[in-house]
């Protein structure tokens, strides 16, 4: 079997997406499958780009046809292309939130709507989704039949291995994942007011955080371009993940905290919920500075709490391996030829 990934031009800020699926590349490769990593020229975010994506895609694949059985698989955000492409293709929606961010009477929205989301989940063979939230989502917004959609989720980058560490229950470091809007920062700089610990901050606050930070007298520290390697060890030296972001896709750092043996509290929302297993994370309300303080002192405070919720998730990120994940992708293509 062939396969060919397709890619969006790489963003110098975000780059997950690429991650995973370069990461699967390597097991596909050693399953047997001839693969084929394709770059688009231009990033898809006008439709004059969409056109220049389009018909450089069809042109990657002319003449595929004679060569042997091939799958073709958007790997995220650039699902417009898939009108370029024939022969079975699979596309990929991590989340939906542009559909969520524009109101109906935005161009955006429609843009989003039928360029990136719903006219290409109907034209695909396959659509696969990194949650059951992103799943009911898709089924919510958009008419796209259940019949198509996938469930595959993430797995945890196989760098990340177990690191024990003591817990510093008088002064804590606590590890902060992403700037975004949605990761939360505000609100949990009020949580931390008063509480004695360190924030490590993944991510250049903006201003109205930064701000939130200082007017709180959280003690904290940011950092932005990190390598990999550097993002692991952040992992390795917190003693706790706050992960109390208000929206997710999927919400890979619970499992990271999860496999290197920390602590974590996270929002009481989906997909957070479901990622972090049953008992695996202190759950709290993402909406409620107050909700989030309460559960950080918890896990601080309580060390048979703690271990606990450090042991269910060691046992919850085995089913989060490389080769199921992979396993799954490859049932799904081979069921389309």
């Amino acid at each position: 079997m062939r396969l060919n990934l397709f890619y969006r031009k790489a963003y110098p800020t975000a780059f997950s997406i690429e991650r995973l699926f370069d990461q699967l590349t390597g097991v596909f490769a050693a399953r047997g499958l001839d693969v084929r990593r394709l770059e688009l020229p231009e990033y898809n975010n006008t439709l004059g780009n969409v056109r220049t994506n389009n018909r450089w895609a069809r042109a990657q694949v002319q003449g595929s046809t004679s060569e042997g059985p091939c799958v073709h698989h958007i790997t995220g955000d650039v699902n417009s292309i898939v009108f370029a492409l024939r022969g079975p293709t699979v596309i990929t929606i991590h989340d939906c939130n542009p559909l969520l961010r524009y109101p109906r009477w935005h161009p955006r929205y429609w843009f989003y709507r039928w360029v990136i989301f719903e006219g290409p989940a109907r034209r695909a063979a396959a659509v696969t989704v990194i949650s059951e939230k992103t799943r009911r989502e898709l089924l919510d917004l958009t008419r796209v039949g259940s019949s198509k959609l996938h469930v595959i989720p993430n797995f945890v980058d196989p760098a990340f291995t177990h690191h024990p560490r003591e817990f510093n229950d008088s002064r804590p470091t606590i590890l902060q994942i992403g700037v975004k809007p949605n990761k939360n920062l505000a609100r949990l700089a009020e949580a931390l007011a008063g509480v004695p610990c360190r924030l490590e901050i993944i991510g250049q606050p903006s201003s109205g955080d930064l701000a939130a930070l200082e007017a709180n007298g959280v003690d904290f520290h940011w950092a932005t371009g990190l390598s990999d390697e550097a993002v692991r060890q952040r992992y390795t030296d917190c003693d706790l993940l706050a992960f109390v972001s208000t929206y997710e896709g999927f919400g890979l750092p619970i499992l990271e905290a999860q496999v290197t043996g920390r602590a974590v509290v996270t929002s009481d929302l989906s997909p957070h919920r479901e990622v972090a297993g049953d008992g695996g994370a202190e759950l709290v309300d993402p909406l409620d500075p107050a909700s989030i303080r309460e559960g950080i002192l918890r896990v601080i405070q309580q060390p048979d709490y703690r271990k606990q919720l450090i042991e269910r998730g060691r046992q919850n990120v085995a089913d989060y391996h490389i080769e199921a994940i992979a396993d799954r992708y490859l049932d799904l293509y081979s069921s389309l030829l």
